[in-house]
């Protein structure tokens, strides 16, 4: 079963674009082995920037892709944690029968009081430290106390 057999696709965008408008974080949807349906949303500067090169991408948001899907795998629950450059992703994982058939994840804000890591983000990039400063100046930050009960409610809605 895949999530696309749950709801046709155009339920899926306005989902996503809910959790969009509510979180400013992208938000896409994915299969239940990670792989990536769509998004919608636009991300922030650092977030597109690493999205947008195919090493730093694979580096950044590969590991936590892998790493986020294990615990929702294993818990069935919504998981909220940062990613390998410091940002928060969030991932409400779709259940039907006890197993994972799929998740909705957005990430790209900035975690209140974490730093990021402006020296490894730059490797990745291929830039210098200041751009990724400059890039990252424009994320808006938030704390994992205000995405909980974003995940919470799209996990009660998404899991009847």
């Amino acid at each position: 079963m895949t999530p696309l057999e749950l709801k046709p696709e155009a339920e899926w965008h306005a989902i996503l674009d809910r959790l969009f408008a509510e979180t400013t974080m992208a938000a896409c949807l994915s299969n239940g082995k990670g792989e990536v349906l769509f998004c919608r949303g636009e991300r922030f500067p650092l977030c597109a920037a690493i999205k947008g090169t195919p090493t730093a991408a694979t580096y950044i948001c590969g590991q936590t892709n892998t790493a986020m899907l294990a615990v929702v795998k294993r818990t069935l629950r919504p998981a909220i944690d940062l990613c390998e450059a410091g940002l928060l992703r969030m991932v409400i994982p779709i259940v039907r029968d006890g197993a994972l058939v799929g998740q909705v994840f957005a990430c790209g804000l900035a975690a209140e009081g974490e730093e990021l890591d402006p020296f490894m983000v730059a490797k990745q990039l291929g830039v210098g430290e200041e751009r990724v400063t400059e890039l990252a100046s424009a994320t808006r930050a938030i704390s994992e106390a205000e995405l909980t009960p974003v995940a919470d409610r799209f996990f009660r809605e998404l899991n009847p």
